[in-house]
């Protein structure tokens, strides 16, 4: 378990426009159930996405204990906007700082955020591959990757 004292919390508002992301694309389709559990298996290897601060004395303390969300969007909805979303439902009081939505299309895109709060970068790689890995190797892909491998001359 890992604890984290701050003197001075940095306000959400100046560390979120930040915040990391990757959309995975995911082909054939994401089933629901799968995916949602590959991403409890994640959430619980890296507890520091659900870290919840706190005030203790003259300081702020973290620790583990929140959750993450999840949502379904509306078919073609825009990633920016879905960030956006769970940049707005992040509460580093109750440790919502993880969120995860699906994207329904053609292809379906899988969008996670966190909180540079709980995640630094070279972990959040970590995350999104152990995910990747999680859900089932070779079924989802970021989309960049996707991109690059459609795009390239045959």
């Amino acid at each position: 378990m890992s604890y984290s004292y701050f003197a001075d919390l940095p306000r959400l508002e100046d560390i979120e426009p930040t915040a990391h992301t990757d959309v995975l694309v995911a082909n054939p389709r994401v089933d629901q159930g799968r995916i949602r559990v590959a991403v409890d298996a994640v959430f619980d290897a890296h507890p520091a996405l659900g870290a919840v601060f706190e005030p203790w004395f003259d300081s702020w303390t973290s620790r583990p204990g929140g959750g993450w969300s999840w949502g379904v969007e509306p078919p073609g909805g825009a990633v920016a906007e879905v960030v956006g979303r769970h940049q707005a439902s992040f509460d580093m009081r109750t440790g919502r700082l993880f969120a995860v939505s699906l994207i329904p299309g053609t292809p379906d895109r899988l969008v996670l955020t966190a909180s540079r709060l709980c995640m630094d970068g070279a972990s959040w790689r970590t995350v999104v591959d152990n995910l990747v890995t999680e859900y089932d190797g070779g079924v989802l892909a970021p989309e960049d990757e996707l991109s690059a491998r459609t795009s390239a001359p045959a």
